[in-house]
């Protein structure tokens, strides 16, 4: 530990964000905003990794259908005839929620618990999903995305915080894989799902809200509710520094150590949203039918599995920087060649590479981060990434849209290409400015 704090004050990422200052205005004034948020505690003891399995099941069932529901409303919009503009606003309603959960959620787990939690986000996430057939009013659907961002978020917060609860540290990075796998698949999955029926019936959102109400049911095999505040969860309350609460503060943590890691964040955060909900509308735009968008959308998220093992490889043998240097310079080239092209088979084989590529980008941020930090900091450090992301994630989808309004269907390649610029940039000047990170070593 003392290894770390004796290294150079000065940010890992070599470059200062005070030298981009609305940025660094930004992080200070919401780091010290958002410290006084009510603790998530630890969950109670689920026991067995068979107990985490069932869980899994659980959440992959969610995730299913919140991955159907992402492109299903994409989809219902454009048939409505609605401008790129609102679908992007709608759907970065989403992301918003997402956010606001991130910071204000876990006052519910705190208060009833994880297990009762999970039901509370689960039931109000379906209760959404029928909402959309009911009402088509794109104001309507953007405070239903708000609700259910806002619920999902809750959801990941009790499932990651359950699996550290049940995980030793034997078997941590197996459960996380499993956990990671588990959102591809689920996702993957759900957007073959969008073929059962016409995106303008009510069938599909049905569909949505049954896969939300049954994921419910191996979370209520999987172990009893505790009552509203435990042992463990008055503790945790008292020290007011538990894993969510810290997070907050740990974005200038992030700031001060790894400014690079800020930016790279906010930069995977606007790829990942554009892409989820936006791609729908590009291809729908350039002719694909709606099967067509499913197929793609499903293969192109089962695809981004397949590197996720090489990269974290090479990123712990190379410098992160230059790894994600190069991530950042592949998804450039291929969202340049995809705003150009028009030939459809090129089209999808370059969508697969380019979501591959762009997909990997958040776990070598999160490790160059972690590399850069004190290790005394990383609980803190992990939910302020979530946060970073979540802001980028926010605006992703209507920045792309307000691109697309201006240069096209392909302005979302328009959109990602400069936002890789601006990575590259940024990545180069900090391999210029500084030598590689210290990797700061495990507390003992």
């Amino acid at each position: 530990m003392k290894q770390a704090h004796d290294q150079a004050t000065s940010p890992c990422g070599g470059f200062s964000l005070h030298d981009t200052q609305p940025l660094a205005d930004f992080v200070e004034s919401v780091s010290s905003f958002i410290t006084p948020v009510t603790p998530v505690p630890a969950p109670p003891p689920f026991g067995s990794l068979q107990a985490t399995a069932i869980l899994l099941l659980g959440y992959a069932i969610l995730i299913t259908g919140n991955g159907l529901l992402g492109t299903l409303i994409s989809l219902r919009l454009i048939q409505q005839q609605a401008p790129s503009i609102v679908v992007g606003f709608v759907q970065s309603s989403y992301y918003v929620g997402f956010m606001v959960g991130a910071l204000y959620g876990g006052s519910l787990i705190g208060r009833v618990g994880h297990h009762r939690a999970f039901v509370t986000f689960a039931a109000a996430s379906a209760c959404c999903a029928l909402g959309y057939a009911v009402w088509d009013a794109a104001s309507i659907w953007a405070v239903l995305r708000f609700i259910t961002g806002f619920c999902l978020v809750g959801i990941f917060t009790v499932v990651e915080s359950w699996l550290h609860q049940v995980a030793s540290n034997a078997q941590r990075g197996r459960v996380f894989s499993a956990y990671l796998i588990t959102n591809y698949l689920g996702v993957g999955v759900g957007q073959f799902l969008i073929g059962l029926a016409d995106p303008a019936s009510f069938e599909l959102f049905s569909a949505v809200a049954a896969l939300f109400t049954a994921s419910l049911i191996p979370v209520a095999l999987a172990g009893t509710a505790h009552g509203p505040v435990a042992a463990h969860e008055t503790h945790a309350s008292a020290s007011g520094r538990t894993r969510l609460a810290r997070g907050l503060s740990g974005l200038q943590a992030i700031y001060r150590w790894a400014p690079l890691g800020v930016v790279a964040c906010l930069a995977a955060g606007l790829l990942n949203s554009a892409f989820y909900t936006m791609q729908p509308v590009f291809m729908r735009r350039v002719g694909y039918s709606v099967p067509d968008v499913s197929h793609f959308m499903g293969f192109a998220l089962l695809a981004a599995l397949v590197p996720q093992w090489p990269v974290a490889r090479l990123a712990d043998l190379f410098d992160r920087r230059k790894v994600l240097l190069c991530l950042a310079a592949l998804a450039g080239s291929l969202s340049v060649l995809l705003f150009l092209l028009r030939d459809g088979m090129l089209i999808e084989a370059l969508g697969y590479l380019y979501v591959a590529v762009a997909f990997s980008m958040y776990g070598v941020v999160t490790s160059y981060v972690n590399d850069c930090i004190p290790a005394d900091e990383r609980i803190a450090v992990s939910a302020g990434l979530l946060l970073i992301f979540s802001l980028g994630a926010s605006g992703g989808p209507t920045l792309a849209s307000a691109m697309m309004a201006f240069a096209g269907p392909a302005g979302l390649y328009l959109f990602t290409a400069v936002v890789m610029g601006a990575l590259i940039v940024l990545t180069l000047r900090s391999l210029r400015k500084s030598p590689p990170a210290r990797r700061v070593p495990e507390a003992r």
